[in-house]
Parts: C-alpha cells; structure tokens; sequence
C-alpha cells in the first residue's frame, strides 16, 4: 500500500519572504516532524515549490497578485528551515514538483512516479491553505479518485485565520477528511 505525504510550497517567501505570515513559521517544527515520520513509516514525500521567473508580473497570477515571489532559483524558491534539508541531499522516496501557478498540472504524473502508481492514502499539508493547498488538494482528488485523501489542519496555514478555516470548510464539503494530529 502506497502512501503519500504532500506538502505544499513550504518555502522561504511564504513563510519569511515577500508573502511571509506568522502562522506559516510556526509550522516550521511540527512539519519537519511530520515529514521526518513519514519517512521513517515508509511513506512518500512530494514537496511541492511555487516557481515563478522574470515573466511573473505579466501572468495571469501575478496580475491578480503583483508581488513577485518564489523566483527560480532565488533564495525565496527555497524550502524554508528545517525542510530545506531536504533539497540538499537525495533521499530515496522525496521528490520535488516546481509549479508555475497554484495548483500543479503535472502533480498527479510526479505522484505516480514517486509511488509507483496510485498512492492508496495521501495526507496533504503546507501553506497557504486557501489558495495553494486547496488547488493541489482538488488536482490530487480529481487524479486519484480512490485514494483517502486527508488535509493536516494543523499542518497548514493561510495569512488570514478566517480564510483557513473557510477553505478547510470547503474540503470538507468535498468530502476530504480534515484532520489535526496524526492518524
């Protein structure tokens, strides 16, 4: 049985750069834990990273958020703290996706090559919670209908309290499991 841990854009400009939030920081502990016994359980770990280049303004994303971040290659594409170790060294069962725009369109191919195949379960965490996480949470039901799909409420955040809350709501209503602490 495959499983799968995504986390979502957990890098320096959500956390301390340019989109920077508190409540993305005090993930830094609790999701390099997580990650860290996903590992040890036999889980896989995809790591998502919003990647942008010197184009970025003139998309459609930067024109409704212009505020350019998470440039390739730039210290703020970077996984952030603790998880940065994970892009230093090749670990068997980690992987990367870098993306262009919220949601990832090739997130369920990265996913099948990391584990396989369909995962059986995957557990979705990151930042920020209504905007990127929702979009690769819908990319990954729609890809793999069977799969138990749970989203780690503590293991996420977004700027405004409210708009976290709002889009763990919306999960919900789509039938993903919400999800504090481990299973």
């Amino acid at each position: 049985m495959s499983k799968l841990l995504c986390v979502v854009d957990y890098q320096v400009d959500f956390v301390s750069g340019a989109l920077g939030f508190e409540a993305a920081r005090a993930l830094e502990a609790p999701l390099a834990e997580r990650v860290k016994q996903a590992l040890a359980d036999g889980w896989q770990v995809l790591f998502t990273r919003d990647t942008h280049g010197a184009e970025y303004l003139t998309s459609r994303e930067g024109r409704f958020l212009p505020l350019p971040h998470c440039l390739k290659g730039s210290e703020g594409w970077h996984l952030y703290g603790r998880l940065a170790e994970y892009e230093q060294t090749v670990l068997p069962g980690v992987a990367f996706l870098d993306k262009p725009t919220f949601g990832a369109e090739g997130l369920p191919a990265a996913v099948r090559a990391l584990c396989g195949g369909e995962p059986e379960e995957i557990e979705v965490c990151g930042v920020v919670t209504n905007i990127c996480v929702v979009s690769n949470a819908i990319v990954l039901h729609s890809a793999f209908l069977n799969a138990d799909i749970t989203v780690r409420s503590d293991l996420c955040a977004a700027g405004d309290p409210a708009d976290h809350e709002n889009a763990l709501r919306l999960l919900k209503g789509m039938g993903y499991r919400i999800a504090e602490g481990s299973r």
